[in-house]
């Protein structure tokens, strides 16, 4: 049997290690977790014993997200291969997606070494995408075949389809996440108000840092929409899947965002397993895995108005809303389910 190692300070019901981790289950390879959450450089003290005590019982180790800095401390104590699960670079989440910290020198310097020190101790880099992978290879200086391109995929155990869940009996589109610049939450704002009067409500389920709430909610007090409804904490799944599935149309993300061309969200796979429509910006991340008009629409980035139109498509045609979300749901039977999505990652197992 395989045996791997995932190894961190990562959280592991976060989705993308949970989906791997039960991936890896589920074809057969024994998982063992080693993490530690104590404070300060303790962490890193019982992460050493942790791993000393397993140090023969494993034939690969991947360090879970995030693990920017644990990489080069673990490639130190161990002489099996080491497997970074990336995602995405670190100067990407800790700069781009942080607008407030783009124009302080020492971060954009500080993330960039971190990003230098761990593509650089790693053995091999896990990324999202292909535009990811290209950008490790030739921006960051990643030699060519490190990086290997897995998609994140949805947790099975909490996304699951369930089609006796009944509709909303208004049209209602769902925009959820975290609101960050690249999310382009404004554009929906601005869509919503053109559909104010068109029988469409919009349900908005999330919250992000000051500055992106203070420019979301600047936009919602100056067009005053009265069809949405917006919860801004987190919900427990058990309360939020049912919702979601209540809704007619799932969005994406919309902005003019230099990261939102390497990325795929979350909430796209989720659409997808359940069985959603799916409006998004037109980015080559997603491009990647969507076919526009097919199992998607696409929009142009920062536009309220191409929004507003592409729902109105939906609105209107029954047909093709349904042709959409079943197509989207074949797509992720077909390519994204947990079983699945995980070969890239057997075939680096010795």
């Amino acid at each position: 049997m395989k045996k791997v190692l995932y190894f961190g300070l990562f959280d592991p019901n976060f989705s993308r290690n949970k989906v791997y981790v039960d991936g890896l289950r589920q074809n057969g390879v024994e998982v063992t977790i080693c993490t530690d959450t104590a404070p300060g450089f303790k962490k890193y003290w019982n992460l050493f014993w942790k791993h000393w005590a397993l140090r023969n019982q494993y034939d690969l180790m991947i360090v879970g997200y995030p693990g920017y800095i644990v990489v080069p401390f673990a490639k130190l104590i161990t002489h099996k291969k080491v497997i970074f699960d990336a995602l995405c670079s670190y100067y990407e989440s800790a700069i781009l997606s942080r607008d407030a910290h783009k124009d302080i020198p020492f971060r954009k310097t500080y993330t960039h070494l971190i990003d230098w020190f761990a593509t650089r101790c790693a053995d091999t880099i896990l990324v999202e995408t292909k535009a990811q992978k290209e950008y490790f290879e030739h921006v960051l200086g990643v030699r060519e075949g490190k990086c290997v391109v897995v998609y994140t995929g949805v947790d099975e155990s909490i996304f699951a389809l369930d089609r006796t869940v009944k509709k909303f009996d208004r049209f209602t589109v769902l925009f959820r996440g975290r609101i960050t610049h690249e999310a382009g939450a404004e554009y929906v704002l601005q869509a919503a108000k053109l559909l104010e009067n068109e029988q469409v409500d919009f349900l908005i389920i999330g919250y992000g840092w000051n500055t992106e709430m203070e420019r979301f909610n600047a936009v919602m007090e100056e067009l005053k929409p009265m069809n949405i409804t917006h919860i801004a904490k987190q919900l427990p799944f058990e309360e939020l899947v049912p919702m979601v599935q209540k809704c007619h149309i799932a969005l994406g993300q919309f902005a003019d965002h230099e990261r939102l061309q390497r990325t795929i969200p979350h909430k796209a796979f989720e659409a997808l397993a359940l069985e959603l429509p799916y409006i998004t910006a037109r980015a080559e991340g997603v491009s990647e895995i969507f076919t526009d008009g097919e199992t998607c629409l696409m929009v142009n980035p920062a536009s309220g108005e191409d929004i507003a139109e592409k729902i109105r498509i939906l609105k209107k045609s029954e047909e093709k809303c349904t042709a959409l979300a079943i197509k989207g749901r074949a797509l992720y039977d077909k390519q994204f389910a947990v079983r699945s999505i995980v070969a890239p990652i057997i075939d680096l197992i010795p």
